[in-house]
């Protein structure tokens, strides 16, 4: 990190850095971007040829020598592991939202929970600032600076599907389950056993199915809705497991007329 601790190691990092992404460069046009004086950067010039950093190849213009090269390699490295270490915990202090109209980085923003995300928009009185910019539904990087609302558990609704022994999909009344999904349109839908899974695709809904549980119980912490279409024999694992959670949940048994 000595190229960060010394201005001469700053200075010189940054001829470097010029030489080597712009060999046609003089010392004029370095100086001039730098910000130094004629005076300071020939001096700066002198003490790396003495040194060996670099080689003169006509007046005014200079070449990269392989010990300038291994130098600048050493100090990227650890400029780039402790940068790499500091957008951690730059990262880890932020969120990522879903932005509701247009952002431009540096705005004040209020960002909230709704539906199991995170969406923040535009606000005067906000509770972050946005590190990022964004257009409606893009995601955008947010810098909390106020308090924010943990979400509210999401409503949980279990539909409880027979077996196939006992009937499986044949025996649900799936008018009834299509409304009760239209109703809530953004609620996720999960399926648990084989029968609750053919349930859903008989109304035209692809559920998810792998980790449906495990999915079930995560986004509700996450204040999302779900409704859950399970067969008979797999409930009592699922309302164990709610309840470990301390969730709450409503059962409903849609059965078909006979």
């Amino acid at each position: 990190m000595n190229v960060l601790l010394s201005r001469k190691d700053t200075i010189r990092f940054l001829i470097l850095s010029e030489l080597m992404v712009n060999p046609e460069c003089n010392q004029r046009d370095i100086a001039k971007k730098l910000g130094l004086t004629p005076q300071a950067i020939s001096e700066h010039f002198k003490e790396m040829v003495s040194e060996g950093f670099i080689n003169v190849v006509h007046k005014g213009y200079y070449e990269v020598t392989r010990k300038g090269e291994e130098w600048m390699s050493r100090n990227l490295i650890d400029l780039h592991l402790f940068s790499e270490e500091l957008l951690k915990k730059i990262y880890s202090k932020t969120v990522v939202a879903i932005a509701k109209g247009r952002i431009a980085e540096n705005d004040s923003v209020r960002y909230w929970f709704g539906d199991g995300y995170i969406f923040a928009e535009r606000s005067a009185k906000g509770n972050g600032v946005a590190l990022t910019s964004a257009e409606d539904g893009e995601d955008v990087l947010i810098k909390p600076t106020g308090s924010f609302e943990p979400p509210e558990k999401g409503e949980i609704i279990i539909v409880k599907v027979p077996g196939v022994a006992e009937g499986g999909s044949r025996k649900v009344d799936l008018d009834s389950f299509r409304e009760l999904v239209k109703s809530r349109p953004t609620s996720i839908v999960v399926a648990i056993g084989i029968e609750a899974l053919v349930t859903c695709r008989k109304i035209r809904v692809e559920p998810i199915f792998f980790g449906a549980k495990e999915v079930c119980i995560e986004a509700a912490h996450h204040g999302s809705g779900v409704i859950v279409a399970c067969t008979e024999s797999m409930l009592n694992d699922l309302l164990r497991s709610l309840i470990d959670e301390g969730l709450e949940f409503e059962i409903k048994e849609f059965v078909k007329a006979t």
